[in-house]
């Protein structure tokens, strides 16, 4: 594993919030999610990674019939790929109330509820993962910023390190991108499309909330997914952490021109500008009014990246060798040799 800055987690995934679900749009994702919390639930068992199985709670307003229609087509779509032992169900508003007393539910019709979801912390289960792969014969390089990446004639690929980390030429029968906001650049060098952009995505986190404060040791509040406020919000400590989706988000064009962010890019944050989350906020405070009651301690404004449908980009490309992992959460290069 080729790492281009001094440790692991710098770029885009350190300032991640860390949402996990089994919920899917699709089954081929619902199938992805499911086996993956699996794998996260065994994976926290045995090495604590900092998971909370909190479960999620998608919201449906009154009045939007389609919405309701679409939750019923997942509930009925989960029922075929869900683990039987927690089952994805439709809940009215009532049930809502009772698994996240700090939900306003005038205006809700009903929930999608998918148990167990929650979130994790995406260092820990980075490290984690890095140290699992070191015990089964993995090597990590850090300061391996990789240069080029190129096909050769009998189908194996050169991985040029830059000039500053040595300018090593390594051979591997097999290249996996999870360059994440650097991944563009190799795309291009191997000839392929890469239909991703890096965005900016804000986040807030509250002062502590009474009601939270108050729950018992070890008890969480429920994911919620604010379909009218285009957010999610989960606990974060004795506070909340809510994550706008804006309709117009800012897009980091010249860093797409330019094959991702400046060098030297690892720790760094944008400026927050909580007015593009102004209608998103708005919303979220209508469906959890103890938002409105406290300060922000804290807003994030980092770099990601996202296709265009917002789809994951993984698996193997139309070049032989050449796989992507999912996007969005590293600077890394993996290559693999006989």
């Amino acid at each position: 594993v080729l790492e281009k800055a001094g440790q692991l987690c710098s770029g885009a995934t350190w300032h991640a919030a860390g949402l996990v679900t089994r919920f899917g749009g699709s089954p081929k994702l619902k199938k992805l999610h499911v086996r993956s919390l699996a794998l996260l639930t065994e994976m926290h068992a045995a090495h604590d990674v900092g998971l909370h199985l909190t479960g999620s709670i998608r919201i449906i307003e009154k009045g939007h019939a389609d919405r309701l229609l679409e939750a019923k087509h997942h509930v009925e779509m989960a029922a075929l790929y869900d683990d039987p032992a927690l089952p994805t169900r439709l809940i009215g508003a009532d049930e809502v109330a009772a698994l996240h007393p700090l939900v306003d539910i005038s205006n809700v019709e009903a929930g999608v509820y998918t148990p167990e979801d929650g979130d994790i912390d995406p260092t820990l289960l980075t490290t984690c993962i890095a140290r699992l792969a070191k015990s089964d014969g993995a090597t990590i390089r850090y300061n391996a910023e990789v240069d080029t990446v190129a096909r050769r004639d009998d189908g194996r690929f050169e991985v040029t390190l830059a000039a500053g980390a040595g300018g090593e030429c390594l051979v591997a029968d097999a290249v996996v991108n999870a360059a994440g906001l650097w991944s563009t650049r190799f795309s291009r060098q191997l000839g392929m499309h890469h239909p991703a952009f890096v965005i900016e995505h804000q986040y807030a986190i509250t002062e502590s909330i009474d009601a939270i404060a108050a729950l018992p040791q070890g008890e969480r509040v429920p994911v919620l997914r604010d379909l009218r406020g285009s957010s999610y919000l989960r606990q974060e400590r004795q506070g909340l952490l809510i994550g706008p989706y804006e309709d117009a988000p800012v897009v980091k064009s010249a860093w797409r021109e330019q094959d991702g962010p400046p060098d030297g890019w690892a720790w760094d944050l944008f400026q927050p500008d909580l007015d593009r989350l102004e209608s998103c906020l708005l919303a979220g405070m209508e469906l959890v009014p103890a938002l409105g009651d406290v300060g922000f301690a804290s807003v994030i404004n980092g770099p990601t990246i996202w296709t265009g449908d917002s789809l994951p980009r993984c698996g193997r490309t139309d070049v032989p060798g050449c796989g992507f992992s999912r996007e969005g959460t590293g600077r890394r290069l993996h290559a693999r040799e006989r």
